[in-house]
């Protein structure tokens, strides 16, 4: 179990702890943007703007793109670290040793993918939010703070952890298919990685629609 759940801590600081400055930006960026055109352009009222934020934030906007930061840096790494493996010939090394490869190679890399996605999408929203309630707020952010109650949601708060875990169960899946479907030629390596992002995108667009229809 030991080695295994390295492999987990290994694909989780990959995943999660590379990519959470980079989300942040992107949420805190888009935070302030979502309320100046609510509040600014369109003019809704200051707690109307962060009511809207914070409902699209977390049960939209936050998995969806941190699903898609998640599927642009792992989703490849993944694919081609298993092309390559099977180029090699270790996965037969690794079957002459008895190891169960799911268990070994698989499993950790798709639950580390899953639980970054869910880690990255909180950290996306936490930051959309801050930066909506600077710009709506300035000097007056205590005041938001205290009636934050307002602005977020129970039913979007608990949505964003669900979706997140299925965007990157499914994203995790499609990037260790594509890693093992490839022939074990240096030439299939790319498409492999190609083809992980290319499912992983259009899977995370389906389920978002899905779960959509069945919100």
């Amino acid at each position: 179990m030991q080695p295994v759940r390295r492999i987990l801590l290994k694909q989780l600081y990959f995943t999660a702890n590379e990519a959470y400055l980079l989300v942040a930006l992107i949420g805190f960026a888009l935070g302030a943007i979502i309320v100046v055109l609510l509040h600014v352009e369109y003019g809704q009222s200051r707690d109307t703007a962060l009511r809207l934020l914070g409902s699209l934030t977390f049960a939209e906007f936050a998995p969806l793109l941190a699903g898609l930061v998640m599927i642009a840096r792992s989703s490849s790494a993944v694919a081609s670290e298993l092309a390559n493996m099977r180029m090699h010939g270790e996965f037969r090394s690794l079957r002459l040793m008895d190891i169960d490869i799911a268990a070994y190679l698989l499993l950790p890399r798709v639950a580390g993918m899953a639980l970054a996605c869910v880690l990255l999408s909180c950290c996306m929203a936490l930051a959309a939010l801050t930066g909506g309630l600077i710009v709506a707020a300035g000097s007056n952010i205590s005041y938001q703070l205290i009636t934050l109650e307002r602005v977020l949601s129970w039913s979007a708060v608990l949505l964003l952890p669900a979706k997140a875990l299925s965007f990157g169960l499914a994203a995790a899946v499609l990037a260790c298919r594509a890693g093992l479907s490839v022939a074990p030629l240096p030439t299939e390596v790319p498409r492999a990685t190609s083809m992980a992002v290319m499912h992983g995108m259009g899977a995370l667009f389906v389920l978002d629609l899905l779960w959509a229809i069945i919100g």
